[in-house]
């Protein structure tokens, strides 16, 4: 039987956005994404972040991802078999269970150290003492393939691979808890996208506590650097990337802060796109003082 415009427009938003060809996000389900479009889901409800845009219903998002008119997104949705649509469930759901399971943090291997330790002060410029002292905390290591590993609490990594021509990231089991920098008589608390931002600012601004959240959009690090910040009657410093994404991400923790009486300030790298970029075109002091104090 032919399904009415109302029932298309009640068709599974999930299910529907797996078929538009975005991809769901392994740290919110909720999110859909794609190089063009970042979609939260609340029910029947879309906001796409990065045009800012939202509206209801299968039949909205299909206009707006496809770019086509009411009359062709019915007739596309119209087309979408409900027993496809399931399978298609199924499979998402298979898939998210498979990567959770290969995700698993991997084991540390001393051996590679001495590969992960000149990747980040050759290539990436950070300071030696620096990264020695996150090697010590156990917040980097390297594993057996000599990818630098940086740890996100006990449950989440952050792996970047230490080859000078192909270089690749990933984000390995649930990220829940900042990779956090401490300073002494801290000024600030500023939140970053990588952990390799975090000790790029950490070694630029010494009087500031650094927390990377891996990505733009992990809501429970920016409420965790919003709480550090409150609790020490700190402002947080928003220096994500310069782009789309950062500025997103800024608009939303610029929420959170507000909701806790926290003040922000942007700070948003102007010497490239990220403040590795930054930490690269500036002559710095190469004797830093290391990471200490409490968060």
């Amino acid at each position: 039987m032919k399904a009415n415009i109302e029932q298309l427009r009640q068709l599974d938003l999930i299910l529907i956005s797996s078929r538009l060809g975005l991809e769901q996000d392994q740290n919110d389900s909720k999110q859909f994404k794609s190089d063009s479009y970042r979609i939260s889901l609340t029910g029947q409800k879309w906001f796409d972040h990065n045009a800012n845009i939202g509206g209801g219903g299968a039949i909205d998002l299909t206009m707006h991802i496809k770019q086509i008119t009411f009359t062709n997104a019915v007739n596309w949705l119209t087309g979408v078999d409900s027993v496809v649509l399931l399978q298609s469930h199924n499979n998402i759901n298979k898939k998210l269970a498979l990567k959770q399971k290969k995700s698993s943090i991997p084991i540390p291997n001393a051996n590679n150290l001495q590969m992960v330790k000149n990747y980040l002060t050759s290539q990436r410029g950070l300071n030696a003492d620096l990264v020695q002292w996150c090697i010590t905390k156990g917040l980097i290591y390297a594993d057996s393939r000599s990818n630098c590993v940086f740890m996100y609490g006990v449950r989440g990594a952050e792996l970047r691979g230490t080859d000078s021509i192909v270089q690749w990231r990933s984000i390995y089991g649930t990220i829940e808890h900042g990779f956090i920098l401490p300073a002494q008589n801290a000024q600030g608390v500023a939140l970053l996208e990588s952990a390799i931002d975090a000790l790029s600012y950490r070694q630029l601004h010494r009087k500031i506590i650094t927390c990377s959240m891996a990505g733009n959009s992990n809501h429970t690090v920016m409420n965790q650097a919003v709480f550090i910040a409150k609790a020490n009657n700190l402002p947080v410093l928003s220096a994500f990337d310069a782009d789309k994404g950062g500025d997103i991400a800024n608009t939303i923790l610029s929420q959170y802060a507000a909701l806790n009486g926290v003040k922000i300030v942007q700070d948003r790298p102007i010497q490239g796109k990220d403040w590795n970029d930054v930490l690269l075109s500036n002559t710095f002091d190469s004797h830093i003082d290391q990471p200490s104090g409490d968060t």
